[in-house]
């Protein structure tokens, strides 16, 4: 295959990756809105079951307890997310069809973002490798470092920030300096996955054990769309990466000569004896 075809191809998913991540977007923010509805129609609810609890009934002593216990619980928010309440109802029965479409979309378009990313990961990877140039990273060592269990908060910053460097003809040695555009893509993946196993943790203390942590409906919804809109935003930081690097690679790798690169190596270091 020559650099001609490679170079194509990396275009074509480059271009994959940003209708995935314009989708992803347009998902994300429509589900954002419709859990706002959702979070609204809580508020709603509760505020009808405790009318219902302060007004003289028969029902006194464990009915009301439960009901008052309900109430609480429901204030920390835990069953709204847990029980998927977050989707908007319609008469308080069934999950309203946009709502249900919007999920579906969200799915859809997190899922082809994230297999066209990996695919273009490894293209732009290769295509180093290909022409001869040197790079610690290589492809499926770069994909594997988003797939990696706690690797993966360090090494797919490293190795973007090689791809770049690389591919804008950085030479060895400045392979690995700072990119500010990697940089802050990074920074709002890794601030949006670290909100998101807060609130994880959060939920798992509520639900497993007798401890319920108190904190309002609004706060913890806040906190869940700044971490989505965070990796929305990554989304689409991570396709204007793909495609600076792609124009980059357009660029400069049909001008790499092999032999030249293989001629500026430096050499390994050798000690030599002298005989007194």
């Amino acid at each position: 295959m020559t650099i001609e075809t490679r170079l194509r191809r990396l275009r074509l998913t480059a271009r994959i990756v940003t209708a995935f991540s314009v989708l992803l977007l347009l998902a994300g923010i429509a589900q954002l809105s419709l859990g706002g509805v959702a979070v609204k129609q809580e508020y709603d609810r509760i505020a009808e079951l405790e009318a219902m609890v302060a007004k003289p009934s028969s029902y006194f002593g464990y009915q009301r307890q439960q009901r008052e216990a309900q109430s609480e619980y429901d204030r920390s928010s835990s069953a709204f997310f847990m029980e998927g309440r977050f989707l908007p109802t319609k008469d308080g029965l069934a999950s309203r069809t946009e709502a249900i479409v919007s999920l579906a979309l969200l799915g859809i378009a997190l899922v082809g973002f994230a297999v066209s990313s990996l695919t273009w990961v490894w293209f732009a990877h290769a295509n180093l490798r290909d022409v001869g140039i040197r790079a610690k990273y290589g492809p499926g060592y770069a994909v594997a470092g988003y797939l990696i269990p706690i690797a993966n908060f360090m090494l797919p910053f490293e190795s973007m920030r090689e791809l770049h460097n690389r591919s804008h003809g950085e030479i060895e040695e400045f392979a690995h300096a700072t990119v500010e555009d990697v940089t802050g893509w990074w920074a709002a993946v890794v601030v949006g996955l670290l909100i998101f196993s807060g609130l994880i943790v959060k939920f798992t203390i509520d639900a497993g054990t007798n401890l319920i942590i108190m904190t309002p409906l609004w706060m913890e919804f806040a906190l869940v769309a700044f971490a989505i809109l965070l990796l929305l935003g990554s989304a689409y930081l991570f396709a204007k990466l793909a495609c600076d690097i792609t124009a980059a690679q357009e660029e400069y790798l049909p001008q790499v000569d092999p032999e030249v690169l293989e001629a500026e190596r430096p050499g390994r270091a050798g000690v030599t004896l002298i005989r007194a």
